[in-house]
């Protein structure tokens, strides 16, 4: 479970599965914890492996080499990437253009989508069957349809001013005509990949993980196939991996509707604003998709700003950078974060609150005496990792070294990364999602202010600079929110006891 929970969140950071976590969050929290054992290689029962329910040991095994095997190929796809359109100003708009279309489907869908639809499937699913499942499934599927539709309307119309203004304002025009094209074209992604994410939480309720570890892969498959097709033809150019994102979108969705269509469903347009169990996963996904979206805002404010700078390279470098230092942030900081979670739930549910302060406090020692040693070796081995990595094709040396100045920047801040990842869950179990909201916020507005006084300075570097700065401070005011909550709470219990 340690294991498959590293390799899950892993992947979710470097190839952008937001099933990822989810699923760890279902294995979690599905049935009671025993005695940890030395693990053993699970037999699989090949017999209707793809549409059964898997024991925890079955899941665990599969989900591990899935993502495993996506993250083998997330490096492949980086590797092509850099090699054919290197760091100018191709690659520049691609990655500016992904920003909109990946903002749009985290706020709305994504792990935000799971998180709020399987408990409320479950408890539909026990108390009224589930035929009426089946049902609110496809009272979902509708509105979010309709929800994603009229939003890539939209996008579509306006993605000349979002671009232009907001987006990458200091991208010449060439630049900007190049990133408005191919945001209209990957608009497209998220009406397909909110099908996905409706399957993956309708499968996963029903611990039916095969057909969500084998469609991991698809969006990497997706963008090395559109990669390729650039290099066999040129003329198709960075249309290439835009269309590819397409595409691994579509093949998630047509590997997972056989495990959704094969079973009780059977989808129906069905609008009912007024269902109550409808309300209530909009209810739940509401908190969750602004503290995603004000995430997701943060990386478009970095290519708003990396746009003005003198630096060609700049956004590429940053994209590089952040996917180097996001390896760790999810093994220790996600992974941890995840794996007490429970835990911390639990002991805020039977008010155990010194259990809880000491779980949280081995929790924060293992990730900071691993994380320490994490950042020196980012910035000891950050440039020979980049130097084989990377550097290939048209990606060239001065690419590579402007990539390892963002990433040892990016690597100071790293033990605060992780502090805020067990902060953060630490509220959670405390049933308080406003606070890390607020602080995410604040610290977003910070960067934005660091940022202004720091790019005519030093620019790119002021991005990460800014970034790791207001991380520290955010993990503070995590931390002092946490530790007053838990101490008011520990003395309403003593004082509930004493009357």
């Amino acid at each position: 479970m340690l294991l498959s929970g590293f390799a899950a969140l892993a992947e979710g950071v470097w190839m952008g599965a937001p099933q990822a976590s989810d699923v760890l969050e279902i294995l979690n929290l599905a049935r009671p914890r025993s005695r940890p054992s030395l693990p053993r290689l699970p037999r699989l029962r090949l017999r209707g492996l793809l549409t059964r329910e898997l024991s925890i040991a079955e899941a665990s095994f599969v989900l591990m080499a899935s993502f495993f095997f996506s993250a083998l190929l997330g490096a492949v796809r980086q590797v092509l990437f850099n090699g054919q359109f290197g760091a100018g100003g191709e690659a520049s708009a691609y990655y500016a253009a992904a920003r909109l279309p990946d903002a749009l489907f985290s706020l709305i869908a994504g792990g935000a989508l799971s998180s709020a639809m399987i408990p409320v499937l479950l408890s539909t699913r026990r108390e009224d069957g589930a035929a009426e499942a089946a049902r609110l499934t496809s009272r979902v599927l509708t509105v979010l349809l309709g929800a994603f539709g009229l939003l890539v309307v939209v996008g579509e119309l306006l993605a000349p001013d979002f671009v232009t203004r907001v987006l990458a304002p200091g991208f010449d025009e060439g630049r900007s005509q190049l990133t408005v094209a191919l945001t209209r074209v990957m608009l497209i992604q998220p009406v397909i990949l909110g099908v996905g994410s409706v399957a993956t939480a309708v499968l996963n309720s029903r611990n039916q993980f095969m057909l969500t570890a084998v469609s991991v892969a698809s969006h990497n498959l997706g963008l090395i196939g559109g990669i390729c097709a650039s290099i066999v033809d040129p003329a198709i150019g960075i249309y290439g991996p835009a269309l590819g994102v397409l595409a691994g979108a579509l093949l998630q969705v047509l590997i997972l509707l056989p495990g959704l269509f094969g079973s009780e469903f059977s989808f129906r347009l069905a609008w009912d604003l007024g269902d109550q169990r409808l309300r209530e996963v909009v209810r739940l996904l509401i908190p969750n998709g602004l503290a995603v979206g004000v995430g997701y805002t943060g990386f478009i404010v970095d290519t708003a700003f990396a746009s003005r700078t003198a630096e060609v390279a700049a956004l590429p470098a940053l994209q590089n950078a952040f996917m180097l230092v996001g390896l760790p942030i999810a093994l220790l900081g996600q992974a941890v974060g995840q794996s007490a979670f429970p835990r911390l739930a639990a002991h805020a549910a039977a008010a155990e609150w010194s259990k809880l302060r000491q779980t949280l406090m081995r929790s924060l020692g293992a990730v900071v005496l691993l994380a320490l040693p994490t950042a020196l070796g980012l910035m000891v081995l950050g440039r020979l990792a980049i130097r084989v990595l990377f550097e290939h094709g048209r990606f060239d040396p001065a690419a590579g070294a402007l990539t390892y100045d963002v990433l040892r920047i990016y690597a100071i801040g790293l033990p605060a990364y992780v502090v805020t990842e067990v902060f953060t869950r630490g509220l959670i179990a405390l049933r308080d999602t406003r606070s890390p909201l607020v602080t995410n916020t604040f610290q977003l507005l910070g960067r934005i202010g660091l940022m202004i006084l720091l790019l005519p300075i030093v620019g790119v570097l002021s991005i990460p600079a800014a970034f790791a700065a207001t991380a520290a401070a955010e993990s503070v005011a995590l931390g002092v929110i946490l530790l007053y909550k838990l101490q008011r709470r520990s003395l309403e219990s003593v004082a509930t006891a004493s009357s």
